[in-house]
């Protein structure tokens, strides 16, 4: 064997011990990886279980029936905790759960936070049965004559046969509900609603409502409504405790609200 013939021998033999010295690396490298993802999911396993399931601002639900509802259990993985099922679990099972949020707290805890309707208004249906539906027009429960007596009225409405937790419909007035779901999509967060005693849509050009049994309120369409329960608001403030009366918001005095002292 010539001298340049064991040159080229030897030089084959290092490109092979070198191949194969990388090949071992990158193997080594992948064990590694491995390993330590291997470990993290072992340590979140094992670290980051749900010890404790927190409820915060529920009164007509318990803690238990919101949790329940959740599907969130202790034991759970908490970082892998599907907050949008769990919410959606909630307000499909507790029709009166106006909207929830979910939070975790290292290391062990979830916080459950839920809004609930902050009144209830009875309407009946094609059939004259009566239903309480929210202020969002979402069905809350079948009633009876007894208890819709002591919830809101809405007057000149008939919804639709409804279904629990979905928003009601109307055939025979679809107007009037459209009506009546602006007002009360205007009045949710102004802190009137839950003093509104009726909601009469029955002429929905010719709206009115009743603050308790003691303003009358005319509201007429359901033009500048925003405007309107914002000046609503301030009279309000300006009256009282002791007077009754009629609060015009129709402006067709001289474009501005008036109030008319029951006499």
């Amino acid at each position: 064997m010539t001298s340049e013939q064991q040159r080229t021998r030897d030089a084959g033999t290092r490109r092979r011990k070198a191949r194969k010295t990388q090949g071992s690396g990158v193997v080594g490298k992948l064990l590694i990886t491995l390993a330590v993802a291997a470990a993290i999911i072992f340590g979140v396993a094992i670290f980051f279980k749900v010890n404790t399931i927190e409820v915060q601002g529920n009164t007509i639900y318990s803690a238990d029936e919101i949790i329940a509802a959740s599907g969130v259990a202790v034991g759970d993985n908490l970082l892998t905790v599907n907050k949008q099922a769990a919410a959606g679990g909630i307000t499909a099972a507790l029709p009166y759960v106006k909207s929830v949020s979910i939070g975790r707290t290292l290391p062990d805890t979830v916080v459950i936070s839920v809004t609930e309707t902050d009144a209830a208004f009875a309407v009946a249906t094609d059939t004259n049965a009566l239903w309480l539906i929210d202020s969002n027009g979402k069905a809350l429960e079948k009633t009876d004559a007894e208890t819709a007596k002591t919830a809101s009225q809405l007057i000149g409405v008939s919804i639709d046969s409804p279904t629990v937790g979905k928003i009601v419909t109307s055939t025979s007035t679809p107007g009037n509900l459209s009506a009546a779901l602006s007002v009360l999509g205007a009045l949710d967060g102004s802190g009137l609603l839950e003093h509104i005693a009726s909601l009469d849509v029955t002429k929905d050009y010719s709206i009115t409502l009743w603050y308790g049994d003691q303003y009358e309120i005319l509201l007429g369409g359901t033009d500048q409504l925003d405007y309107k329960i914002q000046y609503l608001t301030v009279i309000l403030g300006k009256l009282s405790d002791y007077q009754q009366g009629t609060i015009d918001l129709t402006f067709s005095e001289e474009k501005t609200a008036t109030f008319r002292p029951k006499t």
